[in-house]
């Protein structure tokens, strides 16, 4: 049970408590029922860094653009990176099997730079724009929301590829981690919803928001990647934010 934690851990951010070199293939099922666990490890670290910046008195802008670096130092750029890769795929106007050549191609295209920039701006300005006493407590919740997610990708859509990280994480994957991390995020959500209301309705506009653009790469693909992990993790992100955004004027 603890190499399947720290397996979570050592994909879904830079710390690498085992410091393995090889990884036994059904590892990776076996961790996606930690995925929100470790997501609320992840919000735990990101809202602490934001309350030390706000503790600080640090300006709005300089404040957006140090979480996003924090993210980046603390997780890595694994989600933008499928992100950038699906833009190029999924925008390329192909067929299905031109659209996966695409994305596995390490060349970056148009799309993906355009892609990339617009999603940038979007995550800078709402960190921006959000009141800093709400952000230790929303990216709590964000990041709770972005792993719970995945879980469901991982076990309720199907791999477009006979091979791929995504098969790795799907191959022995059950339905009970989906029971699993939705009893864990709606306890999430329950805590946050007590705070305020705005948290909640946020991520679960994030959540059908989520679910939706899933079923579109699906239509698109046949299947989810493990590229497609990445950038419908980062939709979901932008959405929760924009969506906070918005109630938090009419709720905080």
């Amino acid at each position: 049970m603890l190499n399947d934690l720290l397996t979570c851990i050592e994909f879904l951010t830079r710390w690498k408590p085992a410091a393995r070199q090889s990884w036994r293939d059904d590892a990776f099922a076996r961790s996606v029922p930690w995925f929100p666990a470790v997501g609320l490890l992840m919000g735990l670290a990101m809202g602490a860094g934001a309350y030390l910046l706000f503790w600080l008195n640090v300006p709005y802008l300089l404040r957006a653009a140090l979480l996003i670096l924090w993210e980046l130092l603390l997780i890595g750029s694994l989600m933008y990176d499928g992100f950038m890769d699906s833009c190029d795929g999924l925008f390329s106007a192909r067929d299905r099997e031109r659209m996966l050549e695409i994305m596995k191609d390490s060349h970056v295209g148009a799309n993906a730079v355009i892609g990339l920039c617009s999603l940038v701006l979007v995550k800078f300005s709402a960190l921006a724009s959000l009141r800093p006493d709400v952000l230790p407590l929303a990216l709590i919740v964000l990041y709770v929301a972005r792993c719970t997610h995945m879980v469901l990708y991982i076990v309720k859509f199907p791999c477009a590829r006979p091979d791929g990280i995504a098969r790795l994480f799907a191959n022995g994957a059950k339905s009970s981690y989906v029971t699993a991390a939705l009893l864990f995020y709606a306890a999430v959500l329950l805590v946050s919803f007590g705070v305020n209301p705005a948290y909640a309705l946020a991520a679960l506009t994030s959540f059908v928001c989520s679910l939706l653009a899933a079923c579109y790469v699906k239509r698109q693909l046949g299947g989810l990647t493990g590229d497609t992990y990445g950038f419908l993790t980062e939709v979901g992100t932008a959405v929760y934010l924009l969506a906070l955004l918005i109630l938090g004027r009419m709720l905080f």
